[in-house]
């Protein structure tokens, strides 16, 4: 996964769960819609990655559809943030 230019799709970068964060409006708008503490999001971003043991809400929504959906440019489906800074 990587920010590509428009003019000759180049690959810039590998997209960042920071910034899918970003694109969503920042941690404390992720933080509110998953009804979690701001630090939790603050975490996640510097891990890289969506622990595990927080892929879902406490009502079963998962964390990874939901930042999917908050998303601005929704560059991201909810397959992909759950696999941002992961080993595969």
């Amino acid at each position: 996964m990587m920010h590509q230019t428009s003019e000759t799709d180049a690959p810039l970068r590998e997209v960042t769960l920071r910034d899918v964060i970003a694109d969503c409006g920042g941690a404390s708008v992720v933080a509110a819609a998953l009804n979690l503490a701001k630090t939790t999001i603050y975490d996640w971003a510097r891990q890289g990655r969506v622990p595990d043991s927080d892929l879902k809400t406490s009502d079963g929504t998962n964390y990874s559809d939901a930042i999917a959906g908050l998303q601005q440019e929704g560059r991201l489906t909810a397959a992909q943030i759950r696999r941002l800074g992961r080993r595969l």
